[in-house]
């Protein structure tokens, strides 16, 4: 028999009420007493929390279906074999077309919402992936202007390496749906430019094209690198009316639909689908898949769809991992990283993270103490204080005393700490409040809780009416009047806010990694603290890594290291299985 909601409480005290009360009203909808049940219906709640879209329950799905909310004192729950779990769950009406608020599809478990958003994607995807050749004429155009668009180095016609850019293109202009995927300083976005020009010139009637992004920071970096890439283009004598096609402007992915906060309402959709013919998203493994779901829905059955991202990132905060879950056969990969040369460094370390070569890594790090890199540093417990004192001089110090807002900025570029959490003395909440310990001591103005000339600061909450978006980073500065408000860099120069119109505001001198994606620092300190380990993956250090462009410097210690490589975040989804047939 079910437990009473105070008994589970009472008795896993690491179970989430919120878990185990879901529960209760799908029991009580299925008019089921079953404990185990109950407590499926638990770990499915809790899966959903940690980004998973359902709940696998065969034997080889690699999920540890059989102790769960233990602790040192006191043993978890333990599941029946799988089979036995598949006999309750069969007992109850949820096969897809029974209509219940869960779903039992094969051996995987889904609150229906998730399995709908599941099939929704799987089936547009599939469709959009038919392939459509060009005809004669299109080829011809084609080959022409990707002759013009990627020029082979001279010398190397004969017997030289793939240029991975030039032929993703190629690929990419007979798919309707194409995938764009690279890790840092492989091109993505100048192989994406020259995409969008490509298929404008061998389209019948100009395409109207549209780009997004899931967050505004994103989307800022997004417009800067393609109004490079269009310069570009016109240095290498593009024609003008294909670049100017590209458009100037971008949307985050709720501006895009017309997502309105804190509603299930949506502006677009099937019904009113968007007046586009080709969209492109960047940052895509940040996408859930909730929205995708929404993203897809609104598109019109004949609009080109351009994925781009690195699959190698962490997955989205909300449930799903879209861009790792599409085949392999119909994902363009651009190999050669530019900014990375792979001798040394940061692109070395970044591999084995990925490859969760843990001691490989580890080792590659110590080098830093022997040999002198200019890219990379490990800082252990001892060293720490004193790099935080120096990289407080070196970075912080003069963003405060910049004499303009230019300066500034130029200043938060250069350098960032990234951590894993947000509580503890190595969490973003303790490190933003010892940096400004530290920078009170040369700069009087400093204080804890309040603004003042040159504080960086990020927007926590998105304010439409502002058009700023939770993520988006500015620094303090005075006006005219010497007033401060918050200035932020936008498509087109600076723009000034009053400080008091942003109530939702918090110090970023460091920040968590999540936060960090879509975004490049030239110097990144890396905080790992052994709290933290629970939090810890391959890919949230790969992401952490990557966002430096000149130095990365580590400070954590071996074991602590060495757990967070070895563990890879796997996300269960039946999307991959859906999408290869």
């Amino acid at each position: 028999m079910m437990l009473s909601n105070t008994e589970l409480l009472h008795r896993y005290p690491a179970i989430e009420a919120i878990d185990v009360y879901l529960a209760q009203q799908l029991c009580d909808s299925l008019a089921s007493h079953s404990e185990v049940l109950q407590h499926l219906l638990i770990a499915l709640s809790e899966a959903l929390r940690n980004g998973h879209s359902c709940l696998p329950l065969a034997p080889d799905a690699g999920v540890a279906l059989v102790r769960c909310w233990s602790s040192e004192e006191q043993q978890g729950y333990v599941f029946p074999a799988s089979a036995q779990l598949l006999e309750v769950l069969s007992a109850c009406a949820i096969e897809p077309h029974d209509g219940a608020p869960i779903v039992l599809q094969g051996s995987k478990l889904y609150l229906r919402r998730y399995w709908h958003y599941e099939q929704q994607v799987a089936q547009e995807l599939l469709q959009r992936m038919q392939p459509q050749a060009l005809s004669a004429s299109q080829t011809q155009v084609a080959e022409q202007l990707l002759a013009q668009l990627f020029v082979p180095v001279a010398g190397t016609e004969t017997g030289a390496p793939i240029d991975w850019q030039a032929q993703a293109v190629r690929d990419a202009l007979s798919r309707q749906v194409c995938v764009l995927a690279g890790g840092p300083g492989t091109g993505k976005t100048y192989t994406v430019a020259r995409l969008l020009v490509a298929l404008q010139a061998v389209s019948d009637a100009p395409l109207v094209i549209a780009m997004a992004a899931p967050t505004g920071k994103a989307k800022q970096r997004l417009l800067e690198s393609i109004s490079h890439a269009k310069q570009q283009l016109q240095q290498q004598g593009i024609d003008a009316a294909l670049i100017n096609s590209i458009p100037n402007s971008a949307h985050t992915l709720h501006g895009l639909l017309g997502l309105r906060p804190n509603s299930q309402y949506v502006k677009h959709n099937q019904a009113n689908p968007l007046n586009i013919d080709l969209l492109l998203v960047d940052e895509v493994s940040m996408v859930d898949l909730p929205m995708m779901a929404r993203l897809l829905d609104a598109l019109p059955n004949h609009c080109r769809l351009v994925l781009v991202g690195d699959a190698q990132q962490l997955p989205s905060v909300a449930a799903g991992s879209i861009l790792a879950d599409i085949p392999a056969s119909a994902i363009s990969y651009l190999h050669l990283s530019r900014r990375f040369d792979g001798t040394g460094g940061i692109g070395v370390l970044a591999q084995q993270v990925m490859k969760n070569l843990a001691q490989d890594s580890w080792q590659q790090l110590k080098l830093t103490h022997v040999e002198a890199s200019p890219q990379l540093q490990l800082v252990d417990d001892e060293m720490y204080w004193q790099w935080l004192q120096d990289m407080c001089n070196q970075y912080f110090v003069p963003m405060l005393k910049a004499d303009t807002l230019q300066q500034a900025f130029v200043c938060l570029d250069q350098f960032r700490i990234l951590a894993a959490t947000r509580q503890g003395d190595k969490g973003v909440e303790g490190i933003n409040q010892q940096v400004e310990c530290l920078l009170s001591r040369s700069c009087d103005k400093v204080r804890k809780d309040q603004h003042y000339q040159g504080k960086p600061v990020m927007v926590t909450k998105n304010h439409h009416g502002l058009d700023l978006y939770n993520g988006d980073i500015g620094i303090v500065w005075p006006q005219a009047d010497g007033q401060l408000a918050v200035c932020f860099e936008h498509a087109g120069g600076i723009r000034m806010v009053n400080a008091g119109l942003l109530q939702d505001l918090e110090t970023v001198f460091a920040m968590t990694i999540h936060k960090t994606q879509g975004s490049e620092f030239g110097h990144v300190g890396l905080v790992l603290a052994p709290q933290a380990e629970p939090l810890l993956s391959s890919q949230l250090l790969y992401t952490a890594i990557t966002r430096a462009k000149l130095r990365c410097s580590v400070c954590t210690n071996q074991v602590t290291w060495q757990r967070a490589v070895a563990n890879k975040t796997r996300r269960w989804s039946g999307l991959g299985q859906l999408l290869n047939g």
